[in-house]
C-alpha cells in the first residue's frame, strides 16, 4: 500500500504529465501537422506559442495571491479547465479561438505546475523524503515521450482534430486518479509552523537574487525556442522529414531519466556545478542544428536538449526552495521564479517567428537561443560568486 507521501506525488505526477507534457509540450509534434492541414506558418505559430506562455506567466502569478479554496481544491478545478481547454483545440478551425484556449491551457498549466509543486515538496519535505522529488518533474519526460509516440503512429490516419481530441479524452481519464487521491497537507501545518521559527531571519541578498532570476529567465527564454520549433526544424530538413515526430521522443527519452539524474549530480559535485554543467550541454544541444543535419547530430540535440530543460527547472526550484526554508522569508520561490521562467518563455517565440519570418531558415532563432543561454550561464555563476562572498 502506498502511504499518503507517495500518493501526493504520484497525484502530482500525474498533473504535470497533462498540464505539462499534453497541454503544452504536446502543441510541439502537432504544430508541423497543423501547419500543414491549416493556413499556420511560423509566425501565427510563435504567436500561439506566446498565447500559451502568457497565459503560463498569468498562472504561475495566481497562486502567489490568490487560492480560492485551497491548493488541493484550485489545482483539481483548474487541471478540469485544462483537459477541457486540450479537447476544445481539436473542435475548432478558428486562429482566434485557438489564441483563447492556448491562453487558458497556458494559465491553468501555470497554475498547477505551481500548486503541484507546493503540495508534493511540501509533503515530501514533511516526510524527509526530498530525495525523490525529482521524480515529480520526471513526469512531464513521460509525457512527452508517450505523446509523441502516439502522435507520430497514429498522426497518418487520423486528423489533427482527433489527435487533440484524444489525448484530451485521455488526460480525463488519468486525471480520475488525481481527482480521488491528493489532499492537502492539513496535519503538517503545525510542524511548518514550529520548523520555519528555527530558521534564519537573515534577508536574502538581492544581488543574488537579481542574478539567479537573470539566469532562471534566459533559460525560460532560450529553451522554448528549440521546444517551440524542433519538430518543425526536423521536418524542414527533406530526408528526416517523415519521422519529424519522433525527434520530440528523444527529448522524451532525455527528459525522464533527468530530473532524478541532475539530483543525483547535484549531490555529488554541488548543484552550482550542476547547473553550470547543464548550461553547457543546453547550449551544445542547441547549436547542433545549426551545426550539423545529419541524423545522428538531431538524436544527439533532441536528447541533451530533454535531459537539461527539466533538469535546470528541478536545480533551480530546489535551490529556490532551499533559500526559502533557510531564510525566514514569506517569498514564495517556486511561484516567483516560475513567473520569471514563463516570463522568458513568454517573449522568445514571437521573436524566434520573426527571425525565421517566411525563409524557413531556423538558424538566426537557433543562434539567438545560443546567446541567451550562456548569458543564463554568466549569470548563474555570477549569482553563486555572490553567495559564496556572504559565507
Amino acid at each position: 500500500m502506498l502511504d499518503k507521501t507517495h500518493k501526493q506525488l504520484i497525484s502530482g505526477m500525474v498533473a504535470l504529465f497533462i498540464v505539462m507534457a499534453i497541454s503544452r509540450f504536446a502543441f510541439t509534434p502537432l504544430l508541423p501537422i497543423m501547419q500543414s492541414s491549416t493556413h499556420l506558418n511560423s509566425q501565427t505559430s510563435g504567436y500561439l506559442a506566446t498565447s500559451n506562455y502568457l497565459g503560463y506567466l498569468i498562472g504561475a502569478i495566481i497562486p502567489m495571491w490568490f487560492i480560492m479554496k485551497s491548493k488541493a481544491i484550485d489545482l483539481k478545478l483548474y487541471l478540469l479547465i485544462n483537459i477541457v481547454s486540450t479537447v476544445l483545440m481539436g473542435m475548432s478551425d478558428s486562429y482566434i479561438v485557438w489564441l483563447v484556449l492556448r491562453l487558458i491551457g497556458g494559465i491553468t498549466s501555470g497554475t498547477v505546475f505551481v500548486l503541484a509543486s507546493n503540495i508534493v515538496l511540501d509533503a515530501l519535505r514533511q516526510a524527509h523524503k526530498e530525495s525523490i522529488s525529482g521524480l515529480l518533474y520526471s513526469a512531464v519526460g513521460m509525457g512527452l515521450f508517450v505523446s509523441s509516440i502516439y502522435i507520430f503512429f497514429v498522426a497518418d490516419s487520423v486528423s489533427w482534430q482527433a489527435l487533440w481530441i484524444t489525448l484530451g479524452i485521455f488526460s480525463m481519464i488519468i486525471s480520475l486518479y488525481v481527482f480521488i487521491t491528493l489532499k492537502d497537507n492539513v496535519q503538517m501545518k503545525m510542524e511548518d509552523s514550529k520548523t520555519h521559527r528555527n530558521f534564519s531571519t537573515q534577508t536574502i541578498d538581492a544581488r543574488f537574487k537579481r542574478y539567479f532570476y537573470i539566469a532562471y529567465f534566459c533559460e525560460g527564454a532560450g529553451y522554448i525556442i528549440t521546444g517551440t520549433f524542433l519538430v518543425v526544424i526536423v521536418k524542414s530538413i527533406p530526408q528526416f522529414a517523415d519521422y519529424a515526430a519522433l525527434s520530440w521522443m528523444f527529448v522524451g527519452l532525455g527528459a525522464i531519466p533527468s530530473t532524478i539524474l541532475w539530483s543525483m549530480i547535484a549531490d555529488k559535485i554541488t548543484r552550482e556545478k550542476a547547473i553550470y554543467l547543464a548550461f553547457i550541454l543546453q547550449i551544445v544541444g542547441v547549436c547542433l542544428p545549426i551545426l550539423s543535419h545529419n541524423i545522428v547530430s538531431i538524436i544527439i540535440s533532441s536528447i541533451l536538449f530533454g535531459g537539461t530543460f527539466l533538469g535546470l527547472t528541478t536545480l533551480f526550484l530546489s535551490q529556490g526552495q532551499t533559500m526559502m526554508y533557510q531564510y525566514n522569508t514569506k517569498t514564495n520561490f517556486v511561484a516567483s521564479l516560475t513567473v520569471i521562467y514563463s516570463i522568458g518563455q513568454m517573449v522568445a517565440p514571437s521573436i524566434s517567428g520573426v527571425l525565421i519570418g517566411e525563409s524557413g531558415n531556423y538558424n538566426l532563432a537557433l543562434g539567438f537561443a545560443t546567446i541567451i543561454l550562456l548569458v543564463g550561464l554568466i549569470s548563474s555563476v555570477k549569482s553563486y560568486n555572490v553567495m559564496r562572498k556572504l559565507e
